[in-house]
């Protein structure tokens, strides 16, 4: 919105109207005094009479043009300093009024052909649309020209040096018809030059006003297209973009004129079939489309268009309204991955306890006919491979029940970058005597505090660390990296509602896991591995989900795998590390 009301932004638009007539009038007087000068000048040299440039009354024509530049280079060095434009142009007005007298006096009084010049000076003030001034130039102009005209007639007036026309050599009924005639023609253009003086001023004014009603409308349109939270852009006939606000050059990662110019359908490749199914209307209530960012991650988007047409009602383009429903898809993801799981980990609570009690009994039964007296060495082989069957069920229905019904352990303030660290080095004890030469790079700096249950976080790095070494057989690399970041981008700006999260990242060097596997890794039993019982993620999800986090898996087939977890920071850490995090 404008700064000050539109009445004042009307006075500075009128003075600076009247600035731009005034040096208009300036450069209009110096042009009319040199035509004046050529003219005169070529009509002597075309009758060849040099001599009459060196007379008295040429002199005098001359001062006279020397006088008129004179004033008007005054008037440029003025110009720059003038507080009061009007008052500037009305002292210039005046000062053409006795150039002009002057010179309707040297060239005959009332005969004279120069008191149109009276007129210029009427018309010059209706340009500054001023109704009193043209009305009191026209009666300044009448009565000096009646007063030069009556005056030199009468022979009161000196004459100027070399004179070529006398006043007097009209007779008196000549003079007071071409004063008549002179002051008809002043009253008449007075007249029409305070009038039209009346409507431009009145013109002005009202222009002066709506235009800054439109620069305030214009203002709060832009004002409220880069306020909106959605990506909004304008496109001509052929669908490249004119316009976009900056909430579409965010969602669609492009800089600020990157887009200008660009087919949409370019960021956008969904968008045709979306725009061939508005039929002729061109209105599309709602449609999702994907949009491809420039790092090769796709988007979701919600979008919506409209026709656009121009003050005639043609149609110039469509407006497209969108929003970038990523993340609502992956949280509509998350929400029926753990309705899934809750429903199997039910069902799967529910099994285990009824499998668990008579495996017990089929484990004891064999290993009390296995020890018995007369049992043949075959039978008790036989017996040995069941029991050890019945132990591998057992632990799968325990695995089971973790995963369904996780221990309850009592949360209290943990640092996640030394238990990180501690479980990576009992990792690495571990797998000292392994063949795979796999090696383990950790990053774990400052005061990284969680409220969480300390056995089931040692649980979920340790299992996250088991997926990646058992996904490199030829060995590879394990990057853990602990760290905390800021939840939101308005929370850069006001630490007071900063929202520290403290993140959990593994990553290795593996085969990766094929795109079509990603949406499935952590329903139980899901395993591209050729051993294990697939609950080792399901578990980890099941436990950060417990913990108000988040668990993400990016992965490339032949590049390796990244899991970040996230996790709310506990209350009250330290400065230092919501300064890291910002």
């Amino acid at each position: 919105m404008t700064d000050h009301p539109p009445y004042v932004q009307a006075q500075d638009r009128s003075r600076a109207d009247v600035l731009r007539t005034v040096k208009l009038l300036m450069l209009f007087r110096v042009g009319l005094v040199t035509l004046l000068l050529a003219s005169a000048v070529l009509a002597e040299v075309s009758r060849g009479t040099w001599e009459d440039f060196a007379g008295p009354f040429a002199r005098f024509g001359f001062a006279l043009v020397a006088a008129t530049y004179g004033a008007s280079l005054a008037y440029a060095l003025m110009f720059p300093r003038v507080r009061d434009p009007l008052s500037f142009a009305y002292w210039q007005i005046g000062v053409d009024l006795a150039l002009t007298t002057l010179v309707v006096h040297a060239t005959g009084g009332g005969q004279s052909g120069f008191c149109f010049l009276y007129l210029v000076d009427v018309v010059a003030v209706a340009l500054l649309a001023r109704r009193r001034g043209a009305a009191v130039v026209a009666f300044a102009g009448i009565t000096l020209m009646v007063g030069v005209g009556v005056l030199g007639w009468a022979r009161w007036l000196p004459l100027v040096p070399g004179q070529l026309v006398v006043p007097w050599s009209i007779s008196r009924a000549e003079l007071a018809g071409k004063l008549t005639l002179n002051i008809a023609a002043l009253v008449a253009v007075g007249f029409l030059a305070s009038k039209l003086a009346a409507k431009n001023r009145l013109a002005h004014e009202r222009l002066t006003i709506h235009e800054a009603y439109a620069g305030d409308l214009a203002r709060l349109h832009e004002n409220t297209i880069r306020c909106l939270t959605s990506g909004l852009v304008t496109v001509d006939l052929l669908g490249r973009v004119t316009t976009a606000n900056e909430v579409a050059r965010e969602i669609l990662s492009a800089g600020a004129f990157e887009l200008l110019g660009l087919p949409l359908t370019n960021v956008i490749p969904d968008l045709p079939r979306v725009l061939a199914a508005a039929g002729p209307s061109g209105t599309v209530r709602r449609a999702e489309v994907s949009a491809a960012n420039q790092d090769g991650s796709v988007r979701h988007l919600g979008v919506s268009a409209a026709p656009l047409s121009d003050h005639l009602g043609q149609l110039i383009g469509r407006v497209i309204h969108f929003q970038d429903l990523t993340e609502l898809k992956r949280m509509e993801i998350a929400v029926a991955r753990a309705e899934r799981l809750a429903s199997i980990g039910r069902l799967s609570a529910a099994i285990a306890h009824e499998i668990r009690n008579p495996l017990a009994s089929i484990s004891g039964s064999i290993e009390i006919l296995r020890d018995q007296p007369g049992t043949d060495p075959e039978s008790r082989q036989l017996m040995n491979i069941a029991v050890r069957e019945v132990d591998r069920l057992n632990a799968l229905v325990t695995s089971l029940l973790e995963y369904a019904r996780p221990r309850t352990e009592e949360r209290r303030r943990v640092d996640l970058g030394e238990e990180v660290i501690e479980v990576v080095q009992a990792f690495e004890r571990e797998r000292r005597d392994d063949r795979q030469p796999i090696r383990t790079e950790v990053n774990a700096a400052g005061e990284l505090a969680i409220d969480a249950a300390g056995g089931q976080l040692r649980q979920v790095v340790w299992n996250l660390l088991r997926n990646a070494a058992e996904a490199m057989p030829r060995g590879g690399t394990i990057k853990v990296k602990v760290d905390v970041v800021v939840e939101s981008e308005s929370a850069r700006v006001d630490r007071a509602r900063a929202e520290p999260v403290v993140t959990l990242t593994v990553t290795d060097t593996g085969s990766g896991i094929p795109k079509g596997d990603l949406d499935r890794i952590f329903e139980p039993f899901f395993s591209t591995k050729t051993t294990g019982t697939g609950l080792g993620l399901a578990t980890v999800a099941r436990i950060i989900d417990d913990h108000r986090g988040t668990i993400e898996v990016a992965s490339e087939v032949g590049q390796g795998t990244t899991v970040i977890v996230r996790l709310p920071a506990a209350r009250g850490m330290s400065r230092a590390a919501m300064e890291h995090a910002a």
